[in-house]
């Protein structure tokens, strides 16, 4: 496919994982949970062995005080900023997760190991970021949404990969769904279909047109025809709703 299309935007995703109490040696005051099941679709449901390299670190979540969307912009430049004035290698967005029965803000955080996670939340503390306080936090699955820039390369009509996650690809739909109508839907093509370790996601990014909607797909083992399969299930499904 010549001349790909290519979107550089803010966007979007939406899934449901299992946090906990990040287990670490390291005592923080800050309330961090760990993701315990990434791709719960891939992973979780039909018992496949996460290899030595994908155990830990998964995703970190600091929790803090407020819904966070006011702090959007302010997060973005402390994160540029200690990125640039220190050696830590490590991303960081801003989302909101379940906990309590209440939404609260968060920043997810992805590193290659948690050394450096006591001195990059220290540093989000001093320059004003206000997190929870720690408590012991049980497993329990959330509903996050976490808010990113994203760069997508167009593969075939309608459907993406992600330039710089592995394994990671977007198939474009024609509308939003609530969650409940996206999970029954999902379900529904992941149980009359032989190809069912996978994991999806709602996504979206941001156009001047306004919000183009995505299915996010996270599969170790797809092909285009199985791509181009699961859009076209995603796109009669979705009309029939």
């Amino acid at each position: 496919m010549e001349n790909k299309k290519v979107i550089k935007s803010l966007g979007f995703v939406i899934k449901k994982e299992k946090l906990a109490s990040l287990a670490t040696e390291h005592k923080f005051s800050e309330l961090i949970l760990e993701d315990l099941d990434p791709y719960p679709g891939f992973y979780d449901h039909y018992h496949i062995p996460v290899k030595e390299e994908e155990q830990k670190p998964r995703s970190i979540f600091a929790v803090i005080k407020t819904r966070g969307l006011d702090e959007m912009d302010d997060f973005i430049r402390i994160t540029r900023y200690i990125k640039k004035t220190t050696d830590y290698t490590f991303d960081a967005v801003m989302g909101w997760l379940e906990l309590q029965n209440s939404i609260s803000g968060c920043i997810r955080i992805h590193m290659d190991t948690y050394d450096d996670l006591p001195a990059i939340i220290a540093l989000y503390s001093k320059y004003g970021i206000e997190f929870l306080a720690n408590r012991n936090v049980k497993p329990y699955i959330s509903l996050i949404t976490v808010r990113k820039y994203m760069i997508i390369e167009e593969i075939d009509p309608g459907i993406y990969r992600d330039t710089d996650m592995a394994d990671i690809y977007y198939l474009e739909v024609d509308r939003y769904l609530p969650r409940p109508q996206f999970e029954s839907i999902s379900n529904s093509i992941r149980n009359n279909w032989e190809h069912k370790i996978y994991d999806a996601a709602q996504a979206g990014v941001y156009s001047h047109e306004g919000v183009i909607e995505l299915v996010r797909i996270y599969d170790q083992a797809t092909s285009l025809e199985h791509l181009r399969y699961l859009k076209e299930k995603y796109h009669i499904e979705i009309s029939r709703a």
